[in-house]
């Protein structure tokens, strides 16, 4: 009988996994899939990470490990974080000798780095993937040791040495996303314009504070559908409860929304606020939404603002994060709304240039190193 066979998956980046993985057990529902990643969502904080949750709602085993990574901001934090990495390289290699993978799927970041590195010391092949435009420290040491490399922007290319092992797959976005529910997946009243503000799986607390601040002016004019994060989610079911009686009906904030709810919300928001990750971005631009980009500014190599830049094109805007307070935040809303006809046409058109099939092709990499014979 043929071994079947065995993928391991890692990264800290789990929406483009997830859209991989649903890609694969479309194709080769037989295939065996293992998750390595994070348990907890930070250093410290006993809250379960949102790859955790996702992956072991898909029924796929999960192996966490403690990664460590290179901190720069000093101190004895950063002490602590460079202590977890041998840590982390041996339960990496443990995860590799115990899954026994034909190819491991990388998605990059600290978490991904030691599978990696234990992947290739046992002579296990590596495909990595870069979602962003600027790899970060972690993911160019990746792409040095990795057996192919797929990219998600052509001038990530400029950015990373390898040669013919580079491909460009686009971004793996999930299904879900690309096609929304026509019925709405969470109760949300007619009326007024959807806000729809995002701030990565785990919230942005400086978002949500300058958010729930402007949430009493806001709610008077628009619903507000706020993905909060799991550490803010009692904050802002607090502060909706402080907000008059006529309006609570208005901020809708949320720890976390189904691919569903999300997919939804963003093809049905007049406005898409949040940060700026390849992710957001991309799923911005194909949903055809116009939005309001923070991007963090602590982003490696300054990443996300230049995936902001790419949406400007399409009727969005930049608000700094050193600018974001509650009055430029309620500011820039009215301005972006007052010209929402012509955005909405120019973001449509942005639609219209990028590709939607990112998980196919990269399915179509892995499938090509393991079955070479397939693709001459």
């Amino acid at each position: 009988m043929q071994k079947p066979v065995n993928i391991l998956i890692t990264g800290g980046h789990v929406t483009p996994a997830i859209a991989t993985i649903e890609e694969i057990k479309k194709r080769y529902p037989k295939w065996q899939i293992t998750f390595v990643g994070r348990k907890h969502s930070l250093e410290g904080v006993k809250v379960l990470s949102e790859e955790y949750r996702l992956i072991k709602d898909l029924n796929i085993p999960f192996i966490p490990i403690t990664a460590g990574r290179l901190k720069r901001d000093g101190g004895l934090g950063a002490l602590v974080a460079l202590l977890k990495v041998p840590v982390g390289l041996i339960q990496a290699f443990a995860a590799v000798m115990q899954v026994r993978p034909d190819v491991v799927v990388s998605f990059g970041g600290y978490v991904a780095l030691p599978v990696a590195l234990g992947a290739r010391i046992l002579g296990v092949r590596v495909i990595t993937h870069e979602q962003t435009t600027r790899p970060g420290l972690a993911n160019r040491i990746i792409a040095r040791i990795a057996d192919h490399i797929c990219i998600s922007f052509p001038e990530t290319k400029k950015m990373i040495t390898g040669g013919n092992r580079i491909t460009l797959t686009g971004l793996p976005l999930r299904s879900a996303v690309l096609n929304p529910p026509e019925q709405k997946p969470f109760p949300v009243p007619e009326g007024k314009p959807i806000l729809f503000i995002v701030g990565g799986s785990t919230g942005s607390v400086s978002i949500n504070n300058v958010v729930f601040a402007s949430l009493p002016t806001l709610v008077k004019y628009y619903t507000v559908v706020h993905q909060v994060g799991r550490l803010s989610i009692a904050h802002g079911e607090a502060v909706a409860r402080d907000l008059p009686k006529t309006l609570e009906k208005y901020y809708i904030p949320r720890a976390y929304f189904s691919a569903a709810e999300y997919s939804w919300a963003m093809h049905n928001a007049e406005i898409v606020i949040g940060r700026s990750g390849a992710n957001t971005v991309t799923e911005i631009a194909l949903s055809g939404a116009v939005a309001i980009c923070i991007p963090l500014p602590w982003s490696a190599h300054n990443e996300q603002f230049h995936n902001a830049a790419f949406l400007v094109g399409g009727g969005s805007v930049i608000l700094p994060q050193d600018k974001l307070t509650p009055s430029s935040l309620i500011k820039t809303v009215n301005e972006v709304t007052a010209t929402i006809g012509a955005r909405k046409l120019k973001a449509g058109a942005l639609a219209m240039l990028l590709p939607a099939d990112g998980a196919k092709r990269l399915v179509d990499v892995i499938e090509h190193m393991i079955t070479p014979e397939k693709h001459p």
